[in-house]
């Protein structure tokens, strides 16, 4: 949340969660007085805070910021949800993306998720059908002038394993963007 925080304009700026799950993210940044819209594809997750609908066809007024917070990678049409995401953006407005880049996984890695030696092609197979980091990231800089991107941990946030900080540095992506105007050259950093 702290990446994500540090990239958004000041409350009450309007906030679109795109892939939102069960809408932890919105209601957090609800609490610190953003006006967030919070959708989610899977009708299990509908509730009074948290919309059925898909990024791809998604229809609203302008947003000041989108978070993509580990939903990009599920996207069926990734450049389409890319291009929408452009499209509700308001000028001046931010893309937050918060991912992982799951083919850049080793050996190390895979072993330590799973918990047993020789896990690599396990991991491969279970993340086959996910967009990779390099994917969503040519997908955005099609689109956006990129302000930062960073290769930073990921599985320990989310396995609570601060010993894997080291071993799998280089699966997060955290990356800002806004929309590009005519003619702009982007510089990817």
């Amino acid at each position: 949340m702290e990446f994500i925080t540090a990239h958004l304009p000041p409350p009450p700026a309007r906030v679109l969660d795109a892939g939102c799950g069960g809408g932890e993210l919105a209601d957090r940044l609800r609490d610190a007085g953003y006006e967030v819209t919070a959708i989610d594809i899977d009708p299990e997750h509908a509730s009074p805070t948290v919309r059925v609908a898909d990024i791809c066809s998604y229809d609203d007024e302008r947003f000041d910021a989108i978070i993509f917070s580990l939903s990009l990678h599920h996207m069926c049409e990734l450049d389409k949800a890319i291009d929408r995401a452009s499209a509700l953006l308001a000028p001046g407005g931010r893309l937050i993306v918060d991912e992982f880049a799951h083919e850049r996984a080793d050996a190390a890695i895979a072993d330590r998720f799973y918990d047993e030696p020789e896990s690599l092609e396990r991991w491969r197979e279970h993340h086959h059908e996910l967009h990779t980091g390099a994917a969503m990231i040519d997908a955005i800089v099609r689109r956006f002038a990129v302000l930062s991107l960073a290769r930073v941990p990921y599985l320990h946030r989310y396995l609570e394993d601060d010993s894997l900080r080291d071993v799998e540095s280089v699966l997060g992506i955290q990356l800002t963007a806004e929309p590009r105007h005519a003619g702009q050259i982007n510089r990817c950093p």
